[in-house]
C-alpha cells in the first residue's frame, strides 16, 4: 500500500503509550481482531492474559495443537499485523495492572458497572492502560477496584453491550483523539 513505511521504518516509529489488558477474552477472533486494532493505532503493548488465548510463542507451554490453533484462528483477523505488535502473555491481568499504576499509568476499564461513566466523559491522558473483560463476566472485581476510571458505552437498542473488540475500537480512538490531538 502507497505512503505505508518498510518494516525496519515502521520500528523506529515512535509509539502511543497505550497498554490494553485483555482479562479471560475467550474469542480468538477478538484477539486477532484485537491484535489489528493495537497495530491500528500503534499501542505500546498488548497483554493477553487468564485464560485469552496467545500466538505461538518458544517453549510454548500448551498442547501443540493449541498453540497451532490460536496462532492460525488469531491470524485470520489480525491479517498479518501480530509481528507488528508488542505482546507478551502474562497469567494474570491483575498483576499488570499492579505493575503500571504505580509507574503513573492511568487505568482505564471498559465494563458496564454502576460505577461507570460514557467513554466520552473521561479526561484520559498518556501513559494510560486499557483494560478489556471476558465477553460474559467483564473485567475481573480486583482489576476494577483499582481503576482509576470505568468506562461504558451508551446502548440505545435492545442489545446491551458491544462485541468486545467493537467496544476497544471505540474506546482506543476516543483516547487517541483526547490524547494526541
Amino acid at each position: 500500500m502507497a505512503g505505508k513505511p518498510s518494516p525496519d521504518e515502521f520500528a523506529l516509529l515512535p509509539r502511543h503509550p497505550i497498554h490494553v489488558v485483555c482479562d479471560d477474552v475467550r474469542s480468538l477472533l477478538n484477539v486477532g481482531l484485537i491484535f489489528r486494532l493495537c497495530d491500528a493505532a500503534r499501542v505500546e503493548r498488548l497483554y493477553l492474559c487468564g485464560i485469552t488465548g496467545y500466538p505461538p510463542i518458544p517453549d510454548d507451554p500448551r498442547p501443540p495443537w493449541v498453540a497451532e490453533r490460536a496462532g492460525r484462528v488469531i491470524a485470520k483477523t489480525a491479517i498479518q499485523t501480530v509481528p507488528y505488535v508488542p505482546w507478551a502473555y502474562r497469567p494474570s491481568a491483575l498483576a499488570v495492572v499492579e505493575e503500571l499504576k504505580p509507574s503513573g499509568v492511568q487505568i482505564v476499564a471498559l465494563e458496564q458497572t454502576t460505577r461507570s461513566v460514557p467513554y466520552t466523559c473521561v479526561d484520559y491522558r498518556f501513559p494510560v492502560c486499557l483494560v478489556l473483560g471476558h465477553e460474559r463476566r467483564g473485567v475481573e472485581t480486583t482489576a476494577l477496584d483499582l481503576a482509576d476510571a470505568v468506562v461504558d458505552i451508551p446502548m440505545w437498542g435492545m442489545g446491551n453491550s458491544l462485541n468486545v473488540a467493537t467496544s476497544f475500537s471505540i474506546c482506543v480512538y476516543e483516547i487517541l483523539r483526547c490524547c494526541a490531538a
